[in-house]
């Protein structure tokens, strides 16, 4: 299974457009079967086009982009966590080639209003993969110094939301840095989380941020910020950084991470 996950900072960029085609053109030529995104964005004065997308959101934009690239099978959902500078309903999203069976938005943080930054959504799918069941999750989890929030909270939640026994990923932004923040990061493992990195086969650094960002304002050193966990030990074939000028030209704040993964 091909998996990615990427934090797109959507139209905060500078030449977002060109962006965009650059994310367009590698998923068509790498065919993920699950794409996990965080901070999609919308503006809140956009046309809507659904019960909760606008004609901007991102993932939209993307998923006309692929059209034109030819690619036409990835199912889109998206679901709004908060309101961001004032303009934009930002949300987590997934696309998906794979069967799905169930959809499942919902909060992870203690903070569960539109105009609380600190509210974050999680997004779940239920998919079929070769005779079985799995869960996938795009996350964006709350800082280790947000008022009010805890990070493991948000993490249990997540992991506490069914107890079906299916193989659970949880892809996106966990605001944890295994390079400087370890006490934050290995917690988060201690809930019984394996990192697809720590068991890739093929492997590079790691890093997903490599300035200060946004809620890292005075750390400037490189960052693992974005991951895959698992509920369950499987051969991880490859963990590569993606969209960090190596591997294509980066896109947002953050690199991209792509994961192999034997289901």
């Amino acid at each position: 299974m091909k998996l990615l996950t990427v934090n797109v900072h959507a139209w905060l960029e500078e030449d977002q457009d060109e962006k965009i085609d650059i994310l367009a053109r590698t998923i068509a030529k790498r065919q993920y079967d699950v794409i996990a995104l965080q901070e999609v964005n919308q503006r809140m004065d956009a046309q809507s086009v659904g019960r909760e997308l606008k004609k901007d959101n991102y993932g939209l934009v993307l998923l006309e982009k692929l059209r034109v690239l030819g690619v036409e099978d990835y199912s889109y959902f998206w679901s709004f966590s908060h309101i961001g500078y004032d303009i934009y309903e930002e949300g987590v999203a997934l696309l998906t080639k794979l069967p799905i069976v169930e959809v499942d938005a919902f909060y992870c943080s203690h903070h569960q209003k539109a105009d609380a930054i600190l509210s974050r959504k999680t997004l779940g799918l239920t998919l079929q993969y070769q005779h079985q069941l799995i869960e996938v999750y795009s996350c964006h989890i709350n800082l280790p110094i947000a008022e009010g929030e805890s990070q493991l909270d948000n993490v249990r939640t997540i992991l506490d939301r069914t107890d079906t026994g299916h193989f659970k990923l949880l892809m996106g932004d966990f605001n944890a840095d295994a390079f400087d923040d370890t006490s934050n990061y290995q917690a988060i493992k201690e809930l019984g989380l394996l990192d697809s990195y720590d068991l890739a086969l093929e492997k590079d650094r790691g890093t997903t941020v490599a300035k200060a960002i946004d809620g890292w304002s005075g750390h400037f050193q490189e960052k693992r910020l974005d991951y895959l966990f698992m509920t369950e030990a499987r051969t991880v074939q490859s963990s590569n950084v993606v969209f960090n000028g190596v591997h294509h030209p980066p896109i947002s704040d953050h690199f991209g991470l792509e994961v192999e993964i034997d289901i």
